[in-house]
């Protein structure tokens, strides 16, 4: 069967939901428990995402295989009819992942150093990934390879691992739904993306799917242990297009009723069931500081498996992806496919393995911490910690380089301060240049060489600004202006 082509979908799709990202106010949810959730995560600033379903098995991308659109970046099948059917019936029967162990996946999310877990319970093509009981397009279905092992429920068995590691739990699920003949019915083509029928005049078919989407929700919430993020997927299933009205107050109700404070992410829909936003293979140029977001981001080029990749991001880069998301306000979802096996790709393991050796040596100047203005200068990134009392300096290396001595822009130590690099605990050189302070950086090898991470336990000014000062010092500097 001939691959599906995939052209530049990263790239376009990341360019146009930033761009409805950046275009909605954000609201913040004025649920005491979902705020306290919200600042919890928000130490957490790593995550780790995976796509997997029966897919995998022939490499193909995730469930986009089967739309036919006139796009730039997306090439059908020819035959698209009869690649649908094959997608839809065959690939399930040889989804038969033997090798996967939700222990050495946990394992490797803490490896790599992150501290909550996102699945793809069900993506756009519907296959469900957990014991659903509203349909057999499922990996349960006993028609299918996998039903009969122990780990059949591997939502289940993933989520228990991940628990286990102490981490927050993630639930992606698409709300659209290309499998299910009450939003693609047979009745009619499937030319695209949104359901193939008008809702008004057919309003039974459009409540059965809802009532079908409602209840693979309350499934979630109710047998699955403590849920802390809904992720949800496919923005155009929405009110204003084409009336695809979601029911997304009864989808927020249950899921507060069964797991209160957990976080919704109705992505680039803005209002109410948006907690917080997720521009996707993307870091914004700027801070945004204010508000709660996440970059979610591949490791290599695509979201699911590719037994052929080629293209990777290695552990210096997305380190340094890490530093820069952190420091600009947000936190990180990092993402890899999972093989038809069980597994992911190697190049992709030792990757975040190293950025996790990274982290572990310099994860202080990371978590639990907060955005600072300048944020970003040249190669240097800021974060604080929440009590304000200290600021971390980042300085980005490249391969082959190490900095002997470098200016922190905007930063100034104050005269008493003690300036430690993160990693090791020991002392820096530095003196005092304007606004500026100019510090000798140890040099460094392997993960090490990444970035350097320095601990700076006074500032006197950052980007212009006063600190460490009283507040009556402050309102007196203020009535001499």
């Amino acid at each position: 069967m001939k691959k599906w082509i995939l052209t530049a979908v990263a790239a376009a799709i990341s360019l146009t939901s930033y761009a409805q990202w950046k275009d909605k106010e954000f609201v913040l949810d004025q649920d005491p428990l979902v705020q306290k959730k919200l600042e919890e995560w928000s130490d957490l600033k790593l995550g780790f995402f995976v796509h997997w379903g029966p897919y995998a098995t022939e490499s193909l991308c995730e469930s986009w295989p089967v739309v036919s659109e006139d796009v730039d970046w997306l090439t059908p099948h020819k035959d698209i009819k009869s690649f649908r059917e094959h997608y839809f019936n065959d690939l399930p029967k040889k989804f038969n992942p033997t090798e996967f162990d939700p222990e050495k996946w946990a394992q490797l999310a803490e490896d790599m150093g992150a501290k909550y877990f996102v699945f793809t319970t069900k993506h756009h093509d519907g296959f469900t990934m957990w014991d659903t009981k509203q349909t057999d397009y499922r990996i349960t279905n006993p028609e299918y390879p996998y039903a009969s092992n122990k780990n059949a429920d591997i939502t289940k068995v993933l989520f228990d691992a991940m628990r286990a590691k102490g981490m927050m739990i993630g639930a992606y699920i698409s709300k659209p739904d290309w499998h299910h003949p009450n939003y693609w019915t047979p009745s009619f083509d499937t030319p695209g993306r949104n359901v193939n029928y008008k809702i008004e005049r057919h309003p039974e078919w459009w409540k059965k799917f809802t009532d079908f989407w409602l209840g693979q929700v309350t499934e979630l919430m109710t047998g699955y242990g403590d849920i802390d993020i809904l992720w949800l997927d496919g923005a155009w299933a929405t009110k204003s297009n084409r009336g695809q009205d979601m029911r997304m107050d009864e989808v927020g109700e249950i899921s507060r009723k069964h797991q209160p404070g957990i976080m919704i992410v109705d992505r680039w829909i803005g209002g109410k069931w948006e907690n917080y936003r997720t521009p996707e293979q993307h870091v914004p140029s700027e801070s945004e500081d204010k508000i709660y977001w996440e970059t979610n981001m591949t490791v290599g080029t695509s979201f699911s498996y590719r037994a052929e990749e080629t293209i990777w991001k290695d552990g210096r880069e997305i380190t340094h992806k890490l530093i820069d998301v952190v420091a600009k306000g947000g936190n990180f979802l990092l993402n890899l496919g999972a093989s038809p096996e069980g597994w992911f790709n190697p190049e992709g393991v030792q990757y975040v393995r190293e950025m996790g050796k990274w982290l572990e040596a310099n994860g202080k100047a990371i978590y639990a911490t907060r955005a600072i203005a300048p944020f970003a200068e040249a190669n240097v990134r800021y974060t604080r910690s929440k009590d304000g009392n200290t600021v971390y300096a980042i300085v980005l290396q490249e391969e082959g380089e190490n900095i002997s001595q470098i200016t922190l822009p905007g930063c100034l130590a104050a005269k008493n301060a003690v300036i430690k690099d993160v990693a090791t605990g020991k002392r820096i050189k530095y003196s005092r240049q304007g606004n500026s302070t100019l510090v000798s950086l140890p040099q460094k090898s392997g993960v090490g060489n990444f970035a350097i991470a320095l601990e700076i336990s006074s500032v006197e000014k950052m980007a212009g600004k006063n600190y460490g000062k009283s507040q009556a010092q402050k309102e007196a500097e203020k009535r001499n202006l």
